[in-house]
């Protein structure tokens, strides 16, 4: 992260940063807030709730975002979440008129040059879009468990929208300037880490300490990389309680809410890729040529978009 103090105009902006995951016990959760200058993690921590309740959990958000067990409520809130906001446009409108038995088809598929046309049908254009880049694409939401984790978030995204008079849903924004009280985007743990350090992009270090020490060697690696100069951090809340037997080790959601938040401080800072980034735009413009479905609109309706760095860009884009 640059050494040059952050902008005024996102002072005291707190920022959640979510790690999602199927079941609300699972999720991490990092609160930060930008102050003198700095981006400071002021909490990072587990979710709660029992199996597919998610009352406890979003209180937890909610309180957060209302400032009531801080001195200093926020006046704006970015939620940084990882996992998919949307559905690929192509699959949502396959299925509106499918009949069980019938062939799952799209306008696109035989004018499309993908060898799969399945990947038109289960990805998003933010997930092809990454897959053309970077090793370690997302997950296909219309074809893997990760839509179980698309569901857990956007039932928290619901209930946050959710207040005593009246419900509205938590915007998604597409430009920082357009945050008011309270906005969300989409972000990716994996592409933060690879901008962060790209050495440790590749990776895996999600396995229990128990069943691969090494793993736990590599949480502390990342650990250390995100003691950054703009970025206060006290490594012991990524840790679970203490064992009796000496401490914990580093829990790998709490690390990724971190990245998470951290993603969500480049957006703030322009410095994110969205699908008016000139590059994605190119990209989007030759995927949709002569396509009858696909459009900016349905990106920013229905599918969703994947923020992440412009430094992981090549540099003559």
């Amino acid at each position: 992260m640059s050494t040059v103090a952050l902008p005024e105009s996102i002072e005291g902006v707190q920022i959640i940063g979510i790690d999602c995951a199927a079941q609300p016990g699972d999720f991490g959760l990092a609160r930060a807030r930008v102050r003198a200058g700095r981006l400071e993690i002021l909490n990072a921590t587990k979710g709660e709730g029992a199996d597919n309740c998610f009352d406890d959990l979003a209180k937890k958000v909610q309180d957060w975002i209302c400032g009531d067990d801080h001195p200093d409520p926020p006046g704006r809130t970015l939620l940084a979440l990882d996992a998919p906001l949307g559905w690929p446009v192509h699959l949502t409108r396959a299925l509106h008129d499918h009949r069980a038995g019938a062939p799952l088809e799209h306008p696109d598929e035989k004018a499309s040059a993908d060898p799969n046309p399945g990947n038109h049908l289960f990805r998003r254009h933010t997930d092809r879009f990454l897959a053309g880049k970077f090793p370690g694409a997302p997950l296909d939401i219309g074809a893997d468990r990760i839509a179980r984790v698309a569901r857990s978030a956007l039932d928290l995204l619901g209930r946050l929208g959710t207040t005593d008079d009246r419900q509205s849903p938590v915007p998604l924004l597409w430009d920082p300037e357009h945050l008011e009280r309270l906005g969300a985007i989409e972000v990716y743990p994996r592409l933060t880490l690879r901008h962060l350090s790209p050495k440790k992009a590749e990776i895996h270090y999600k396995a229990k300490a128990s069943k691969n020490p090494n793993h736990s060697k590599k949480r502390c690696a990342i650990v250390d990389d995100l003691l950054r100069p703009r970025l206060t951090l006290d490594p012991e809340d990524l840790r679970p309680k203490p064992k009796k037997d000496g401490p914990s080790d580093y829990d790998h959601d709490r690390i990724d809410a971190v990245l998470c938040a951290l993603e969500g401080l480049h957006f703030l800072l322009g410095k994110g890729v969205g699908p008016q980034h000139p590059e994605a735009a190119r990209w989007l413009a030759e995927e949709t040529r002569g396509a009858t479905t696909a459009s900016l609109a349905d990106i920013q309706t229905t599918e969703g978009w994947i923020w992440f760095h412009h430094g992981l860009l090549p540099v003559n884009t």
